[in-house]
């Protein structure tokens, strides 16, 4: 069949849309089961036992969640004056094996942001250059914090001194490294706190005093970010997410990956909307015909194998 045969389909049922938001939604609670144990006055504290370490989650000070992730681990290995051989390899087997799904059809807060985006009539696409630079902030965010980290870990097995007044030094970075850069440690630890806190005293006053300067720049920050949410769907996993900057690298050579059919797909001049559906703003006809993930980029949505009209996308063979 050529290119020129081919003709658009009207699409059904969204039914992978349908079956990723049902998982979505059953992994919001299972993460955070403390939801559950409210909700049915029960107590749920065995699934711990099963949620212990979450690939996507970074948000151990969290008391509704059951663990932390990778990454979290990763970090406070090299605090503590290890080399995280175990965490660096399970990162890489996510990434290599199951690419960024995780991030698509789990991660609570990649599910809060695409609520949000549901809020619009219509998704907002930043320009191609801005996007390409904008996606290379997490990387510096890791980056830094790595740079920040390892002399510690060095000072740790090495001089004493030196780890205690480093740490004095680092602060909260020292004990949670990842708080400033999580979006699940400010829904799920900071923005209820604070807004129990100005229920509890009946004023904002508290957000302005000198000792929460930083939590409040963080907390208005956070609100922006969601107000943005709105309008460019998962603006906070393509540009600011940190276990995204540490998977992508091998995610880009995933085994699980989608690939375009050249004999089905008219191009972008004919049709474009798997690029206009693409919630993380992926160039899905730049790429080749045997296989893409965006450089990483791709969380497996399956938006545009759903929208496609041509059904010019599948999943790729592994091998």
């Amino acid at each position: 069949m050529s290119e020129q045969q081919v003709s658009a389909k009207s699409k059904g049922l969204p039914v992978i849309k349908i079956s990723r938001t049902i998982i979505q939604f059953l992994s919001f609670f299972l993460v955070n089961y403390a939801i559950l144990e409210f909700i049915f006055k029960a107590d749920f504290s065995a699934l711990s036992d099963f949620l212990r370490v979450l690939p996507f989650l970074h948000s151990a000070d969290s008391a509704w969640t059951a663990g932390a992730g990778l990454l979290e681990y990763l970090l406070h290995a090299i605090i503590n004056g290890k080399f995280p051989f175990l965490f660096i390899g399970l990162i890489g087997a996510f990434g290599l094996f199951s690419g960024r799904i995780f991030c698509g059809w789990v991660c609570p807060t990649g599910f809060i942001q695409d609520l949000l985006s549901g809020l619009s009539n219509e998704d907002a696409k930043i320009s191609m250059d801005t996007d390409r630079s904008m996606k290379k902030i997490k990387n510096v965010v890791l980056i830094v914090l790595l740079g920040l980290l390892i002399p510690l870990g060095y000072y740790f097995n090495n001089n004493a001194n030196n780890y205690a007044d480093y740490t004095a030094a680092l602060g909260m970075f020292a004990i949670n490294p990842l708080a400033p850069f999580s979006f699940s440690e400010f829904f799920f630890v900071t923005f209820p706190e604070i807004i129990q806190s100005i229920i509890d005293n009946a004023s904002v006053a508290q957000l302005f005093e000198e000792e929460n300067r930083f939590r409040t720049i963080l907390f208005f920050g956070y609100i922006i970010i969601l107000g943005i949410s709105v309008y460019y769907p998962r603006f906070y996993c393509k540009y600011l997410c940190p276990y995204a900057a540490a998977i992508k690298p091998i995610s880009k050579y995933s085994f699980l990956r989608l690939k375009r059919l050249p004999t089905r797909c008219p191009g972008r001049k004919e049709c474009g909307i798997c690029e206009s559906v693409c919630p993380m703003q992926v160039r899905i006809l730049d790429e080749g015909f045997d296989g893409f993930t965006g450089g990483g980029e791709c969380t497996l949505c399956l938006e545009c194998m759903e929208k496609c009209p041509y059904d010019a996308i599948k999943f790729a063979k592994p091998f």
